[in-house]
């Protein structure tokens, strides 16, 4: 290419170069996500499991791992009357672990809960 051919693309290249330059990695706070829907279930086995049905329709399952799951994981039971209960849930990537308390890997975690009604 000729200097002249270059001189077009300096602009846009010079900034592809800055934005590049000022990335930076994605925090935790970065990785969390917001839903609202009505729980479904909760189940235990190495680990505790909440499932609820978003607004859209669709069934989310993570880790019941929000301060309000210490009681139901510590009898691996939740109160029957939630089932149904309207709900608002902050989603983070949490530890999976096995009876052992070895990490086996990331699940989607349900680190706080908002009862809606």
């Amino acid at each position: 290419m000729t200097p002249s051919l270059l001189s077009g693309w300096a602009p846009p290249l010079a900034a592809l170069v800055i934005a590049i330059g000022s990335l930076t990695p994605a925090s935790a706070s970065m990785d969390t996500d917001v839903v609202s829907g009505e729980i479904r279930t909760y189940e235990c086995g190495d680990n505790c499991y909440l499932t609820i049905v978003g607004e859209d329709g669709e069934e989310l399952t993570g880790l019941c791992a929000a301060p309000e799951c210490d009681a139901w994981n510590e009898v691996a039971e939740m109160p029957g009357h939630l089932v149904g209960q309207a709900v608002t849930v902050t989603i983070e990537m949490g530890e999976q672990t096995d009876a052992d308390g070895n990490v086996m890997g990331e699940f989607p975690a349900f680190t706080a809960i908002t009862f809606d009604n």
